[in-house]
């Protein structure tokens, strides 16, 4: 399980890009490939003054079949226009090329008004309009299980109460990085987000739907807590070694459930203008939040009528607890539509996925309420997510993907480990790795214990050469050297990064414990063998919110040493 988690972290390193159901569900189909004729659609992208040039090509998923065209221009103030249709019923997805250099793949389909190039990322936005990427929402905060948890709800601009047709809703979970970005407010970070807002924006533009957006937080310590629902023994399957299953998760998923269902669903359906139907309510997430999200939607199908589930962590819990758990749930009248979406088999839980959803079919679920949206090339990362999501709002509102079968077997043709592509990339035999340890100076710091966490990249233990050599937050508790300030680890063999911490959890933290820790350090072998000690004149800072007794020391340095 958590192995598979690291190989979305490496490919992410091997891989780099360079630049609520609400209308009436539209002729679902099963088991093949709908008889449907050409239906075009227009498709914009607006770019800086610099991209002079751009071609477009389209892509199915589902059968691998490509098409390119060149994108006529037109120039406005600040910026040039392209465009050019396709047939949204033979493609679903796109990405562009300019000056040699092509974009990641996005959806296209007929729920979105356009792309926006934004910093060399591909951003949503609605034709016409000048894209401004501030979305304003109210913040609404509950109590579970003794916390504060904060919700956040979005409405478009025109947000009517009292028109005739009400608002649809869409519940999302880690509505920490689905709406907006910055971490002064509160969000997951200052770069990234899923443009949830935008998308609906943008949908509404082109299409006579509408709804409203409710994002639930899962940001703080307990994230791992609330979205992996009780379903019997937690599967540890290539666990780090001093990972133990009632430290990961208190499996607080099913209550977590509820408290959506039973707390802030009957707040939004008083407060706001919206249907409260199953019909058109749809709940979304990704990873944990899309295993929680399966979990929910199947729990309660009187509550929702669409599931977006996107790289799920199906592999939390093996195949004797999905059994149990499913077994009442493949013949139900009122099944959800469950709109799936991996990426990298290894990477980003396509294989997980593709046994899930092939086994709901072989099992009985109704096929014409199952859609498996598979792109291998996917990262387990937000961006992804946000270029996707327009294909998830198609399932919403239609119970269908255009361009995709429902209810057909998927299998992966690129199954290889990340591993044994990164060793050849690399030309690594990995018996010439040298042993060693890297060294931490507690003089000054006089933490009571010293821990070392490392993340990202690939790691190997440089004694037992084995790989994924990793531990679970706060790391692996470092050696004392006699009565000395010294302390060692065995040194990680790879270009990862480290931190060094007093060995408090962030549960722990959240609870009121005081914490120590240095900011991310970058790690290279070269460090093998190097003492780290923290410059104790830069004052460390406190972390926001709930986190604030833990604080980070930003300088330091690494010099040589020798036991």
């Amino acid at each position: 399980m958590i192995k598979k988690i690291l190989s979305g972290i490496l490919c992410a390193v091997l891989c780099v890009s360079i630049l609520t159901a609400c209308s009436d569900p539209a002729n679902s189909t099963a088991d093949s490939k709908k008889a449907v004729g050409e239906l075009l659609r227009p498709l914009t992208v607006r770019a800086p003054k610099k991209y002079s040039e751009m071609t477009a090509t389209f892509l199915n998923t589902g059968t691998g079949e490509t098409w390119q065209t060149t994108m006529t221009i037109s120039e406005e103030d600040d910026c040039n226009i392209f465009r050019c249709e396709a047939d949204v019923n033979k493609y679903n997805m796109v990405h562009f090329t300019s000056d040699g250099k092509d974009s990641m793949d996005v959806a296209f389909n007929s729920f979105i008004s356009g792309w926006n190039v934004e910093n060399d990322m591909l951003l949503p936005y609605t034709v016409g309009e000048k894209p401004v990427y501030d979305p304003q929402f109210e913040t609404k905060t509950f109590q579970f299980d003794g916390r504060e948890k904060k919700v956040y709800i979005w409405t478009p601009e025109d947000y009517d109460e009292k028109a005739q047709e009400k608002y649809s809703v869409i519940y999302l979970f880690d509505g920490q990085s689905v709406l907006a970005t910055g971490r002064d407010k509160g969000m997951d970070n200052d770069m990234v987000c899923w443009n949830v807002s935008e998308h609906l924006t943008s949908m509404m533009d082109v299409t006579e739907n509408k709804a409203i957006l409710v994002a639930v937080d899962n940001s703080d310590a307990f994230r791992m807590d609330e979205l992996v629902p009780d379903l019997g023994e937690i599967n540890m399957e290539d666990a780090p070694e001093n990972a133990k299953a009632e430290d990961l998760t208190e499996k607080r998923g099913s209550a977590f459930a509820d408290f959506l269902c039973d707390t802030v669903m009957p707040y939004i359906n008083e407060h706001y203008h919206v249907h409260t139907d199953a019909k058109h309510t749809a709940l979304a997430g990704s990873s944990l939040g899309g295993l929680e999200t399966f979990y929910t939607v199947l729990s309660h199908p009187d509550k929702f009528g669409t599931g977006g589930v996107m790289s799920a962590t199906f592999d939390m819990y093996a195949e004797k607890e999905w059994t149990a758990f499913l077994k009442d749930k493949l013949k139900m009248k009122n099944a959800p539509f469950l709109y799936f979406y991996a990426g990298s088999y290894h990477a980003d839980n396509g294989n997980v996925t593709e046994t899930m959803y092939n086994d709901l079919i072989k099992k009985g679920y109704a096929k014409e309420k199952l859609v498996f949206s598979k792109y291998e090339p996917g990262e387990h990362l937000i961006e992804y997510w946000r270029s996707i999501y327009p294909e998830f709002l198609e399932a919403v509102f239609t119970q269908n993907v255009s361009a995709l079968s429902c209810g057909v077997p998927v299998q992966y043709e690129d199954t290889t480990d990340p591993l044994e592509k990164y060793l050849e990339e690399l030309d690594l035999d990995p018996n010439d790795i040298e042993p060693g340890y890297v060294y931490y100076d507690n003089s000054e710091t006089k933490w009571d214990k010293v821990y070392a966490y490392w993340w990202g990249g690939l790691a190997f233990n440089s004694f037992t050469r084995d790989p994924y050599y990793y531990a679970e937050w706060p790391g692996f508790e470092m050696e004392r050297l006699g009565s000395s300030d010294i302390y060692r680890v065995i040194a990680p063999w790879g270009n990862t990064g480290i931190i060094f911490d007093s060995g408090v959890t962030d549960k722990e933290v959240a609870q009121g414990k005081t914490a120590f820790q240095t900011t991310d350090i970058p790690y290279n072998n070269d460090l093998i063998g190097k003492l780290y000690k923290i410059d104790m004149s830069v004052d460390p800072t406190p972390d926001p919110g709930n986190m604030k007794t833990k604080s980070r020391y930003s300088a330091g340095a690494w010099s040589d040493y020798s036991e």
